[in-house]
């Protein structure tokens, strides 16, 4: 896993997982995708295309045991993973990924986009966000990140199996999705984003 820093507070790694436990990542999309649905906004907002998303969800809670997403939850062993950190240390930087080094705990965010999918410009709720993305096939164009850092936009071309870490104060949002034929495409062809809402509870090293 050849980790980079894609801006001072944002940091990347291609090709993120191995072929068996992608597999595993799929089997678990598969076998949930009729847990996904429009997302529960505060506002009570219950249009799919609305001014802040159009993507479908579901989400596992911190200590929910949640059937059929093994796969899903034990992505935090790759995320929070001793090289992760040692890349850390040998970058030498002074700057927000320090504070992960502390006792965590996180809720996990899927999502799916379809053809006219996006996300709009938002922060997150939590501390850091480890993003996965998984998008198979050439069906599909658009879906890069977007990251207001470093006084600029940071832009992350869209790509299968692609991890993104980020503190949550950056604004970020993902471009509009469109397909080749401009209808919805088959389930497993779909853009997905698995996303692990990192909070910090104190420190264990």
């Amino acid at each position: 896993m050849n980790y980079e820093y894609a801006s001072e507070n944002i940091i990347i790694c291609k090709n993120f997982l191995p072929d068996p436990m992608l597999q595993k990542i799929k089997i678990d999309l598969l076998n949930n995708r009729g847990r996904f649905d429009i997302p529960n906004w505060s506002d009570s907002d219950t249009n799919l295309f609305n001014s802040k998303c159009g993507g479908l969800d579901y989400w596992i809670r911190h200590g929910e045991t949640s059937e059929n997403n093994e796969a899903i939850c034990d992505l935090g062993s790759w995320f929070y993973h001793q090289g992760f950190f040692q890349f850390i240390k040998n970058a030498g930087r002074t700057n927000a990924f320090y504070f992960l080094n502390k006792k965590k705990q996180h809720n996990i965010h899927v999502i799916s986009y379809n053809n006219g999918g996006y996300y709009n410009w938002h922060p997150d709720s939590e501390f850091f966000t480890f993003n996965l993305v998984l998008n198979e096939g050439d069906e599909l164009t658009g879906g890069d990140m977007l990251f207001m850092d470093d006084g600029r936009i940071v832009e992350i071309p869209n790509q299968n199996n692609l991890m993104v870490v980020f503190p949550t104060y950056i604004h970020h949002a993902i471009t509009p999705i469109k397909s080749k034929s401009g209808k919805d495409v088959p389930f497993p062809q779909q853009r997905f984003s698995i996303q692990y809402w990192t909070d910090l509870i104190g420190s264990n090293y």
